[in-house]
């Protein structure tokens, strides 16, 4: 039953019954060809029998056979007109004038013709035909001989046809068995990418494979490179997971133990002075607004870590870029910034959020770690493909030692004065990989750092419609 049920049975069973159905309709043809001649050949010997004599001899009153060597002596008798098997009527009106070998209740013709008839389980074929005077002369013989011919041929061509139909059902069995060769060795193969669960093996192509097992070969494969990627996007989700809630526990512990102590010295000390009051709200708002940035720098990034899908858009750099001067104007009044941008539109399909991050902690920085009062430059310019967004400042520069290290996480330049949680050049950094470039600090023209980050100004990565990651990965960084 299973081998019937498997794919090389079905191919089997039906090869044999198309042929089954062929030989049925081709038998069933010959037996009904073979029928009709039969019944052909029985009436023109019918046809050949002689009326005028037969009619004389069932007339006359001597029906012995003529005497040898004197055929003139003696009346003609029917029986040596006539074969042995048949018999003959002579039918006057609805009577029976003679009637030789006929068998009994045989029914009367009602008018001249061929008729197939049955009489006493047996079957009769008969020829009626007018005679000079009125009457009918019915010439009939047994059908026994010739059904029995026709039965005969139907069982040997019963017989051979289901030799014949053994025969087929092997060899469509052999033959399914080698067309579906690629097939098994196909299975075997995706067998084994399951059994190891290794998504980046691709099934191989032989030469001379049928056109439908490649095409199922190239879907499959096409599945696998899929399922890779979502496997990829997933686990990526889920270490940017564990990762925002490994670095959130540790980096948020100082800030948070900072905050409960002002908030426990304000409780246990209901008569604390206005001055020292005012003092400790304030380091405890400054405590609250760094746990604040520090989620916020590690969402952004836990995002851009886990987002195989973000939602991409069609952007105008120029506009993003002078957005966040003005922001960062606000926030930090006594540096003179200035901004560089063309006249036309630099548009990019990108993450807005991120980028407007990395601009933010990118002017955040020149601001903080540039000189007191100084001069920040935000030029934004299109080279090519690409677009680039420099920021200088005239403080006192990045040692080249110190270069790549300060675009890891929570790294910060060795002569750094300023707080900062250390995030933001690794965000700057991770929005410009996202975004098909990269970033880079070295000397600029105003005698500090140039932060220089390159963006690809071609279409998103990802789709700009894409809107999906990982469940788990949304729910914690919402």
């Amino acid at each position: 039953m299973r081998a019937i049920g498997s794919l090389r049975g079905r191919v089997a069973v039906l090869a044999t019954l198309a042929v089954g159905i062929v030989l049925l309709l081709v038998g069933a043809t010959a037996v009904a060809s073979f029928g009709d001649r039969e019944r052909a050949r029985v009436d023109e010997d019918l046809s050949n029998r002689p009326v005028g004599a037969l009619v004389r001899a069932l007339s006359g009153r001597d029906f012995a056979l003529p005497a040898p060597g004197d055929p003139g002596e003696a009346p003609l008798g029917p029986q040596a007109l006539r074969p042995q098997g048949e018999y003959v009527r002579l039918i006057a009106g609805e009577d029976v004038v003679r009637a030789v070998d006929a068998p009994e209740d045989l029914p009367l013709p009602a008018e001249p013709g061929v008729r197939t008839l049955d009489a006493d389980g047996e079957r009769y074929r008969s020829l009626t035909r007018a005679v000079e005077g009125g009457g009918l002369l019915e010439v009939g013989t047994d059908l026994g001989p010739a059904d029995d011919r026709i039965a005969s041929l139907r069982n040997r061509l019963l017989l051979l046809g289901g030799l014949a139909l053994v025969l087929v059902a092997a060899v469509s069995w052999w033959l399914a068995g080698l067309a579906l060769k690629p097939l098994r060795a196909l299975g075997s193969a995706a067998g084994r990418v399951s059994t190891t669960r290794d998504l980046s093996t691709r099934l191989p192509t032989e030469e001379g494979t049928p056109g439908e097992v490649s095409e199922l070969t190239a879907s499959i494969n096409a599945m696998l490179g899929r399922l890779e990627q979502s496997a990829t996007a997933t686990d990526d989700a889920l270490e940017a997971t564990r990762r925002f809630a490994g670095d959130a526990g540790h980096e948020l512990r100082t800030p948070m133990t900072a905050l409960r102590a002002n908030l426990g010295v304000l409780r246990r000390n209901p008569d604390l002075g206005p001055e020292e009051r005012a003092e400790t709200l304030a380091d405890a708002e400054r405590e609250a607004d760094r746990a604040a940035r520090l989620l916020e720098a590690l969402q952004t990034l836990a995002r851009g870590e886990a987002g195989a899908k973000l939602p991409w858009q069609r952007l105008d750099l120029s506009a993003e870029a002078e957005s966040a001067l003005e922001g960062a104007r606000s926030r930090h009044p006594e540096v003179g910034w200035e901004l560089e941008i063309p006249a036309e539109e630099l548009e990019l399909a990108g993450w807005q959020d991120g980028l407007r991050a990395a601009l933010d902690n990118l002017l955040e920085n020149a601001a903080r770690h540039g000189r007191p009062g100084g001069r920040v430059r935000l030029t934004v310019e299109r080279e090519g493909d690409e677009l680039i967004v420099t920021v200088d400042d005239d403080g006192p520069g990045v040692p080249e030692a110190e270069r790549e290290r300060i675009f890891e996480r929570f790294a910060r330049g060795g002569e750094a004065q300023a707080a900062g949680s250390g995030l933001g050049l690794a965000l700057v950094r991770q929005q410009a990989r996202l975004h098909g470039g990269d970033a880079t600090v070295t000397s600029g023209p105003l005698g500090g750092a140039r932060f220089r980050v390159r963006l690809h100004a071609g279409a998103a990565p990802n789709g700009e419609t894409a809107t999906e990651t990982h469940s788990d990965a949304k729910d914690l960084l919402r």
